[in-house]
């Protein structure tokens, strides 16, 4: 039975407004999604995605950047945007009287920022700082590189920040002609979710998003290829900071619920594999922790970790044989305890109106479609012990690793030795 609290509504331009109606809270959040990030770029504009992101907020026809803040600030809601390889965002969270409020600044800054070139110049500043400060955290850096290099010769690789050079050939003509390419009705999803009418809210953003023009480039996506092998940054520091991992499933592969599982119980947290061997029984790392990102096409699943120099081979050993072992290790009791912690965790989220206007937008994105909670949970509980297993075999080749490491270490040093066949 389809939930009754999701509606949908398609404008006559293309632009989908979705919401979930929660009457019993007191806030609404109100986001919305472009189909725009770092994959989409050609190489001489990778990082103009996060560049217009910050230039949204730099000032439209009718605010400038100070009103826009204060105007936010004065309901008490909170107003901020992201970009990813796939998808930008821009959301907003206020209590529900507020949303005409809201949804008229999302609109303006949206539709109408008028880019000034001294706020161009400005924010070039900003976000050369921004590229430093990653370029100078190597918790941070070692993950970008992993995925330069497990993507190298994709744009899934680029980062999304871009780099220091191409941000600063940006210029007005170019930020505006990449919006007015990319920021097309058919790419752009509006979410609300909490306490709301959807007709009233429909009827609120409507003409402003029906002015919305389609632009004149055609995203062209093929599935990146990944490439295995190992990439060492001699760096003097106190720690050396690795990622090691390979390819995963995408958001739409029959095999993404068993790489939850996987991820989770070999290091998702506390009670995980690496986080007891590492961390509580041998004290070799502050940090370790597994990861498994998916994707429209691809995911990338994978291992991080710091530690001191004379404890780094002793901590690729653990983390090899805990990953190796795996296919033929998973007990039963390990298997039922993440399928209970990955539920816990998706109820907890579920709390929170910001994550439920997320899973709307992501449900329409990848799958066209409304996904309840209730499906997700019944997804994951349904996959088998040996649909775990399998998917953990899948994955148990050294060969396929590609791995990233920064640190006082030899550039011949060899890695993939530690992880066994």
């Amino acid at each position: 039975m389809p939930d009754q609290t999701f509606r949908k509504t398609v404008l006559d331009n293309g632009v989908r407004i979705l919401t979930e109606e929660l009457p019993y809270l007191k806030s609404a959040s109100i986001g919305i999604w472009v189909r725009s990030g770092s994959r989409f770029e050609p190489e001489s504009l990778n990082g103009m995605s996060h560049f217009l992101e910050h230039m949204l907020f730099k000032g439209t026809n009718k605010r400038d950047v100070l009103q826009l803040a204060k105007e936010i600030d004065a309901v008490g809601g909170a107003l901020n945007a992201y970009t990813s390889k796939e998808l930008t965002s821009f959301y907003c969270k206020v209590l529900s009287e507020n949303l005409g409020i809201a949804s008229e600044l999302l609109t303006d800054i949206y539709l109408n920022s008028c880019f000034p070139e001294e706020e161009i110049e400005r924010e070039k500043q900003v976000v050369y700082q921004e590229i430093y400060q990653l370029e100078d955290t190597p918790e941070d850096l070692v993950n970008e590189l992993f995925y330069s290099r497990l993507w190298s010769g994709d744009p899934f690789g680029s980062p999304i920040m871009g780099s220091a050079e191409n941000v600063r050939s940006f210029d007005r003509n170019k930020v505006v002609a990449f919006k007015t390419d990319n920021y097309t009705p058919a790419d752009t999803i509006v979410c609300a979710v909490g306490k709301l009418d959807h007709d009233r809210f429909v009827d609120m953003i409507r003409p402003e998003m029906e002015c919305l023009k389609n632009g004149s480039s055609a995203k062209v996506q093929v599935r990146p290829k990944a490439v295995s092998g190992v990439e060492i940054h001699p760096k003097s520091s106190e720690q050396i900071h690795f990622c090691f991992g390979t390819e995963g499933p995408s958001s739409k592969d029959r095999d993404r619920h068993a790489a939850y599982l996987y991820n989770t119980i070999l290091g998702g947290g506390m009670s995980s594999r690496l986080f007891q061997e590492v961390r509580e029984k041998r004290g070799l790392a502050y940090n370790i922790y597994s990861f498994f990102s998916s994707y429209s096409d691809t995911g990338t699943i994978g291992v991080g970790a710091c530690t001191e120099p004379n404890m780094f081979e002793e901590l690729l050993d653990v983390v090899g044989k805990e990953t190796m072992r795996m296919p033929d290790s998973i007990t039963s009791d390990e298997f039922q305890a993440a399928k209970n912690y990955i539920r816990g965790n998706l109820i907890l989220a579920n709390e929170s109106s910001d994550s439920r206007m997320s899973r709307l937008a992501k449900g329409e994105i990848y799958y066209g479609d409304y996904v309840s909670l209730d499906e997700i949970i019944d997804d994951i509980q349904g996959v088998t012990f040996e649909q775990t297993r399998d998917f953990a075999s899948s994955l148990n080749n050294s060969q396929n690793f590609t791995a990233s490491v920064i640190g006082p270490v030899s550039p011949s040093f060899d890695i993939k030795s530690h992880f066994g066949r």
